[in-house]
This record gives C-alpha cells, structure tokens and sequence, in this order.
C-alpha cells in the first residue's frame, strides 16, 4: 500500500463547510489534497494532475458528480471515483 503522502486525492463540493472539513482531515493525514467546487473544476485540475482518488457529491451546479465521473472515466478509466450524497438525493437508478 502507498505512503498517503504518495496518494493524491481531488475532493468536489460545493458545500463548502463540508469541503474544507475534508480536506483538512486529508490533508492532516498526510495525503496530497486538490478541492474543487464543482465538476468543471474539478476536470481542469484532474486534466493537469495526477489524481489518484475522487470523493465528489453527486449534485452541484456548474458540472455534477455524474458528468465528472462520466469525464474522468473517459481519460483515466483507471482512476477511482468515490461519490457521496450530502443534502437531499434525486439520483435516478440509470444515473447510479
């Protein structure tokens, strides 16, 4: 297993208490952290870096978690994506 400081992790919310939080306790640990506010955002960091893991909310405006995902897998169907739901989920069965 890598040394968390060899693991880059790209967390996207757009709560941002509960990004900060995340990235704080990530970093606190010793990973590389990146943060985004929302999917298009995030996809300009991961075209641009080497981003080991995802942990994305599913609904945000300016680029969802589901339109992320979809993205990434199409440059780096290697990379794994986490997504969680905070707030309320109106993610269809197709979707998940």
């Amino acid at each position: 297993m890598q040394e968390p400081n060899n693991i880059s992790i790209l967390i996207v919310d757009d709560e941002a208490p509960l990004k900060k939080a995340l990235v704080f306790d990530f970093k606190r640990r010793g990973f590389n952290v990146y943060d985004a506010a929302n999917g298009i955002e995030a996809f300009e960091i991961i075209k641009k870096n080497n981003i080991d893991v995802v942990l994305t909310d599913v609904r945000m405006p300016g680029g969802d978690g589901v339109e992320l995902l979809n993205n990434i897998k199409n440059i780096h169907p290697e990379t794994p994506v986490v997504m969680f739901v905070t707030g309320f989920a109106d993610l269809s069965l197709e979707d998940a």
